[in-house]
């Protein structure tokens, strides 16, 4: 096989965890070996022979004799090169010949594997990974070592390639997994809508029926794609997206519906940033901007904020902070005061104390307050 068909076939293995046994045959092949080993970390820490994962010697050397292994000893006490490239070794230029072979390394574990010779190559990255290749009758020579030459300043890059994609994994988990914690809807999406991440709460929410809003799958690419059902509507919603996918601070909207529980009207509020920087994302979107993190907030939901906290919080008495809790979900003073029965105008003089005490200028004002409290109760 050539070397270029190699060298693609390994950063094809390092970008998507693809065929690295085949990869270990063809380059066993090229350079003669017997068998060989590529020892690289995974998202969890742990090391693992990428060329060789069935063989049953793995598990002794991984297990005890990767401690007295003295070869990737001497090789970890080589300072790097001055110029950053790779190196090429065979034993007896990392040790002593002798004090190798009678070495319990040797006798227990190298010579009864066929490991009689090997070829050695010192990558050069941040986790001083070596490759090696082994053969039991014949020892390596300089066209061997040549190759590998050759092939090592592209095993360096394809290594750190793996290495930065496993880290952008591992710090994604990191941030959906924050998303998944919120007690609300929370869900990512690109400049043109589609979903990239929805945490169950949203899904679950986004699910009923009736809604003016909608998580949907599209059956010509599928994808999924968050939907607004009235036309207006849902070109503010992603006009607002668009901005914020390519630099600006988004925004908000207000959804209103049919809510089934007395009559009352329901609504979302719905809030577009920028995908936090503190929240790490491993999406590559090029041409088509930055994600987006949009967080949805039933404001006429059942869950809100108790009237004793709005009491304590403002100083209300009792009955004007069972009317603050009421208030939210943008329900009117007559229905208020139809569900507590009482006369309206004592809801109203009651609105006007909650508006003063908690400082809103009006009911939409107030409303913010509200919802940022519902947040809070759990």
């Amino acid at each position: 096989m050539e070397l270029g068909s190699i060298i693609g076939d390994f950063y094809e293995a390092a970008a998507n965890d693809g065929d690295w046994l085949s990869v270990g045959k063809a380059l066993f092949s090229c350079l003669g070996a017997d068998d060989g080993t590529l020892r690289v970390h995974g998202v969890d820490g742990r090391s693992a022979n990428v060329f060789q994962l069935s063989k049953p010697g793995e598990d002794r050397y991984t297990n005890h004799y990767l401690k007295l292994d003295p070869i990737r000893a001497a090789l970890a006490a080589i300072s790097p090169r001055p110029d950053g490239r790779s190196a090429v070794f065979v034993i007896d230029d990392l040790l002593d010949g002798d004090v190798y072979h009678r070495s319990e390394f040797y006798q227990d574990f190298a010579k009864p594997n066929g490991q009689e010779y090997m070829l050695l190559g010192a990558v050069g990255d941040r986790d001083q990974t070596t490759i090696g290749f082994f053969r039991e009758h014949k020892p390596f020579g300089t066209k061997e070592r040549r190759t590998l030459s050759l092939l090592l300043p592209h095993f360096k890059r394809g290594l750190q390639l793996r290495e930065r994609l496993h880290r952008s994994e591992f710090d994604a988990r990191i941030g959906y997994t924050a998303l998944e914690a919120l007690a609300g809807s929370a869900i990512v999406v690109d400049a043109e809508c589609n979903v990239l991440f929805a945490n169950t709460s949203a899904s679950r929410c986004l699910s009923r029926r009736g809604l003016p809003i909608s998580l949907a799958l599209l059956l010509s690419s599928g994808a999924t794609r968050l939907l607004v059902n009235n036309s207006s509507e849902g070109e503010r919603l992603r006009s607002i997206v668009r901005n914020a996918a390519h630099g600006e601070s988004g925004g908000a909207i207000r959804l209103e519906f049919d809510a089934l529980d007395n009559d009352r009207i329901g609504q979302f509020a719905i809030f577009i940033s920028p995908f936090p920087q503190q929240l790490p994302c491993n999406e590559a979107f090029g041409a088509g901007g930055a994600p987006v993190l949009i967080l949805i907030n039933e404001l006429s939901q059942a869950r809100a904020a108790p009237p004793s906290l709005f009491s304590d919080l403002f100083g209300l008495s009792a009955a004007e902070g069972a009317v603050a809790a009421a208030l939210l979900g943008g329900q009117t003073a007559e229905t208020v005061a139809r569900d507590r029965e009482v006369s309206l105008d004592t809801v109203r003089t009651q609105i006007r104390t909650i508006l003063r005490k908690t400082d809103a200028a009006n009911l939409r004002d107030f409303e913010p307050i509200g919802a940022l409290l519902g947040t809070m109760a759990r």
